[in-house]
């Protein structure tokens, strides 16, 4: 009696037509997850907006930053602390949020959705971008893109690093018109809203 079966040829027939649909679905499914994040990113700009500005109302005035500590990421610039000049990292800051700490204007500083790549790290290098821009004119007037950032954006600019996990890029918005993966800093300024990105150029 005959016995039926696949073939080795038949096998590998269907081995490789499972591999082609693979290699098919996984772009897909890698755009898929970015696009969710950046949704998570925007949505949690606007949670972070909502403590910023409630802060405001009570201090007339909105939080502070600094720059990182940390020596790899020390361009990144983060709410609370001081500026003792331009790119100067604060060694005093101890951690404190300004809208979490004392007063829990927001329950905890949400990470950045886009910072996974940092774990392992001081929370403040996980976080949101922030930077004060008339606090920044005040402590380094020297500095002359910042009148014009002020201008541009408004009082703050908060900001994800976006999908290329590169930030602060202050020259490139986050589109995901050039491609789901690209360049550029998810941002929001008070002027600007979320969708608006104003290259800091005279």
């Amino acid at each position: 009696m005959r016995r039926s079966g696949f073939t080795l040829i038949e096998l590998l027939v269907v081995v490789a037509i499972i591999a082609i649909l693979a290699l098919i679905a996984l772009p897909n499914m890698m755009a898929a997850r970015t696009r969710a994040k950046v949704s998570r990113a925007k949505s949690d700009l606007r949670t972070v907006v909502t403590g910023i500005e409630a802060y405001h109302v009570d201090h007339n005035g909105y939080p502070t930053y600094h720059y990182s500590n940390v020596p790899s990421a020390a361009l990144n610039f983060h709410m609370g602390g001081k500026v003792p000049a331009f790119g100067v990292p604060d060694p005093d800051w101890n951690g404190a949020i300004p809208i979490t700490t004392p007063v829990a204007y927001l329950s905890v500083m949400p990470e950045d959705t886009f910072a996974d790549h940092r774990r392992g790290e001081p929370d403040e290098v996980r976080q949101l971008l922030y930077v004060n821009w008339p606090y920044a004119i005040q402590q380094v007037p020297s500095n002359p893109v910042f009148p014009m950032a002020y201008k541009a954006y408004g009082a703050y600019r908060l900001h994800s690093r976006g999908p290329d996990l590169v930030g602060p890029n202050t020259g490139t918005p986050y589109d995901p018109t050039n491609g789901t993966v690209s360049d550029g800093d998810i941002t929001y300024g008070p002027n600007t809203g979320l969708d608006r990105y104003v290259p800091l150029v005279p």
